[in-house]
């Protein structure tokens, strides 16, 4: 039971984390891109959100029945150092989980007003709405990086 927990958290952070880390680079990247239009990036990247909450959403479910499954119960100690790293990586895994939400539910709302198959009528007030959602999802992916790093130190 233990292993099946272990691989659907690790599918659900690699659903999130793998188009995360992508787009991570790819949002920055897409105005300095011959030929690619950054709102036709900005509109995949939105098109993988549910996909991305799934993700998220296994990873949870699953690591906290994880942690259930390992400790035998739902305590966070911290008297020893395993304890100690493994509730640093479930309390920044909790600061990711706010920032997505606020990235997907808030931040994104900017850019959905632009929608549009041809592309945004006003560049500029697109540009100047965007600039904070490529900043926030670079926030999660280093914020993801964080976590991942705290649960292999515990």
């Amino acid at each position: 039971m233990e292993s099946f927990l272990l691989f659907l958290t690790w599918l659900g952070f690699l659903l999130y984390g793998g188009p995360l880390l992508a787009f991570a680079l790819l949002l920055p990247l897409a105005e300095r891109v011959k030929g690619l239009a950054p709102w036709h990036v900005d509109r995949l990247w939105r098109a993988w959100g549910p996909g991305s909450g799934l993700g998220l959403g296994l990873a949870f479910f699953a690591g906290v029945l994880l942690h259930r499954v390992r400790t035998g119960g739902f305590t966070w100690g911290w008297s020893t150092a395993s304890e100690r790293w493994v509730l640093a990586s479930h309390v920044a895994f909790l600061l990711l989980w706010v920032s997505y939400t606020v990235l997907e539910v808030w931040r994104t709302e900017a850019l959905r007003r632009f929608d549009d198959r041809s592309g945004p009528l006003d560049e500029d007030a697109y540009r100047a709405a965007r600039r904070p959602v490529v900043r926030h999802v670079a926030v999660n992916a280093l914020l993801l990086l964080g976590v991942l790093a705290l649960a292999a130190l515990a």
